[in-house]
């Protein structure tokens, strides 16, 4: 390593304990948030590019950021060149999505499927002569695991008072599915007319949530395939790049700053690709019947920031 990579090696270090300094005591301060305060448009594509993940993943979303960012740092100093390291990091972030392409959907088709089964439950309490918030509340502890937090949240809120309708909203922008509204609007349709005739629309509602639930895994079997022919693609040219750039006579022409122009517009190109494929195949939810409920009224509603 010469002296300008040292240099370069310093210059990221001191960077990184400034950012680490900031960080801690941002944290130890304690960050509130202003539910009145639209998010920005970039902090709502890092929420759904996290939503896109499974739950392991999510939960090391941290990780993956500081493990992207070292290995950016990493590289940069390695070769003296700062589009290696952020391909190399990109990379890194990048590879939980290439090798988990069909997750938000997989997890939309469990959803449908429990809040069928639920459904199928709520109908058969509800024939006992009870009313709905009390059907509600003796099916939460028996509820589907997908929707089981969704389902508890709604019968507290039911236990400790709050309004029906107020409830029934809340639920609904949890689920945040046009399916899941219909459901919605039932309950709150009954909670205003209270008409005979629940148990048998609960059990035709799921009837009909579990026929979408089987369309779509039928979907999901053709699109998987598109999947499946991607992350072949992916892996294939990861490791030719990785090959490639570990060869001088390969890599050289790239070690100029027009060489990382071009290596960088090469780099933009497969990632875009990559996020059209993901896009063709990916399953969207069903357009939102209920408007989503304002920031002020989801503040009075809960009692603080969510």
């Amino acid at each position: 390593m010469n002296t300008s990579q040292l240099a370069l090696v310093a210059a990221l270090c001191a960077v990184v304990a400034v950012l680490a300094v900031f960080a801690a005591v941002r944290e130890a301060r304690g960050r509130v948030v202003d539910p009145a305060k639209p998010a920005s448009r970039m902090a709502g594509r890092i929420q759904r590019a996290r939503a896109g993940l499974p739950d392991k993943w999510q939960r090391r979303w941290r990780h993956l950021l500081a493990a992207a960012g070292i290995v950016t740092l990493v590289v940069w100093a390695w070769t003296g060149w700062p589009v290696h390291g952020l391909l190399a990091g990109a990379a890194v972030l990048g590879l939980p999505y290439v090798l988990n392409p069909g997750t938000a959907a997989s997890l939309r088709i469990e959803r449908l499927e429990a809040l069928g089964q639920w459904l199928n439950h709520l109908a058969g309490i509800h024939q006992a002569g009870i009313s709905l918030p009390q059907t509600i509340r003796a099916s939460a502890k028996a509820a589907p695991g997908p929707i089981a937090a969704n389902v508890q949240a709604l019968s507290d809120r039911l236990r400790s008072g709050m309004e029906a309708q107020d409830a029934f909203a809340l639920f609904a922008d949890e689920l945040a599915d046009g399916v899941s509204d219909h459901v919605v609007l039932l309950f709150q349709s009954h909670a205003v007319y209270k008409g005979p005739g629940l148990s048998d629309a609960l059990e035709a509602l799921a009837v009909t949530i579990h026929q979408q639930a089987a369309d779509a895994r039928g979907i999901e079997a053709d699109r998987a395939k598109v999947r499946k022919s991607s992350r072949m693609v992916s892996m294939v040219i990861c490791v030719v790049v990785i090959g490639c750039m570990l060869n001088d006579a390969w890599s050289g022409w790239y070690q100029s700053p027009l060489g990382q122009l071009v290596l960088a517009g090469l780099g933009g190109a497969f990632a875009y690709t990559l996020r059209w494929l993901r896009t063709i195949a990916r399953t969207e939810p069903d357009p939102r019947l209920i408007d989503p409920l304002p920031a002020s009224t989801l503040l009075a509603l809960t009692g603080g920031p969510r």
